[in-house]
């Protein structure tokens, strides 16, 4: 390369400085908790989405913004499922540039990008290092598509932007759905949670009104039963007036499927509620004094409490 040619790394630098510029006057510092920090992204004019988990107040949110402005900011919904609350403020700000999608690849270029206390805008460059199919949480939440960056989130990043190289919005950054590493929340997820936040606070979850511990199968059950795996969920609270009252189940009764669905553990039957099953009747397999029952219950919404 000569002195007169273009030098494509310097090219390429400028190009990632001008997408974190892009975004930046829509991401904004949440001051929502004493021990953990946050960003969040302008979703709509006065509407900010981050993650659930950096909420420890209700009330008393505060925003900083591009240029270090701070403003105050109201919880408008949660939905801990999928690690996603919004946020409302006086303030019209400017939505962030999002992404449709398309095209997405293993090993694309992406940034990750966040403010400080201070309104200090950071930034951090990797690859998109795996992509795959819609998953639940732990909790039941649905999330659109699994996206796994290879960046660095430095404090304060979680509820931030993972960005293409033209700055749009791919999806918000969170350590709140797994103990292992980062994911981030695809913004088609985003889009649908945020638009059933605003509508109603909160989102709809099946419910059963059962308590469950997980248990070992012994060998010989699992034998007569025909089943490879170790665990099941044992019943240890039945609520009254609940769909599980109301089909039958009781107390010491060990849950081995719900809608086909083997069951060990109750993580396994939030995941299993989604807000299709509300009001639809799911078959429940169980163990009860050594010999298999089927019963049905009628799913039903969770309560707000629950």
């Amino acid at each position: 390369m000569t002195a007169t040619e273009p030098n494509p790394l310097l090219a390429l630098s400028i190009e990632l400085s001008v997408a974190v510029a892009r975004v930046a006057p829509s991401l904004v510092y949440v001051d929502g908790s004493a021990r953990r920090d946050a960003t969040g992204i302008v979703w709509n004019a006065r509407t900010i989405v981050t993650v659930d988990h950096c909420l420890e107040r209700d009330d008393e949110i505060e925003l900083v913004l591009d240029g270090g402005r701070r403003v105050e900011a109201t919880l408008a919904g949660r939905d801990p499922s999928t690690d996603l609350a919004i946020l409302r403020t006086a303030v019209d700000l400017p939505p962030a540039p999002r992404s449709a999608l398309a095209g997405l690849a293993v090993g694309n270029i992406v940034l990750a990008a966040g403010r400080d206390e201070d309104g200090r805008l950071g930034a951090s460059f990797g690859v998109l290092s795996a992509l795959d199919g819609a998953w639940r949480t732990w909790r039941g939440g649905e999330i659109d598509r699994l996206m796994r960056p290879d960046l660095t989130l430095y404090p304060g990043f979680s509820g931030g932007p993972l960005l293409d190289a033209t700055g749009a919005v791919l999806g918000l950054n969170t350590w709140g759905l797994s103990r292992r590493t980062a994911l981030t929340i695809p913004s088609t997820t985003l889009g649908r949670v945020v638009a059933q936040l605003e509508s109603r606070g909160t989102i709809a979850r099946g419910y059963l009104g059962v308590a469950l511990q997980e248990v070992r199968l012994p060998d010989a059950i699992r034998a007569t039963l025909g089943v490879s795996r170790r665990h099941a969920a044992i019943v240890v609270d039945v609520a009254p007036g609940g769909p599980a009252e109301a089909a039958g189940l009781t107390l010491g009764d060990v849950l081995l499927s719900l809608a086909g669905v083997p069951i060990e553990g109750a993580e396994d039957v939030q995941r299993a509620l989604g807000s299709d099953s509300i009001g639809e009747r799911r078959k429940l397999e169980i163990l009860r004094g050594g010999a298999v029952l089927s019963l049905e219950a009628t799913v039903a919404e969770r309560p707000h409490d629950e």
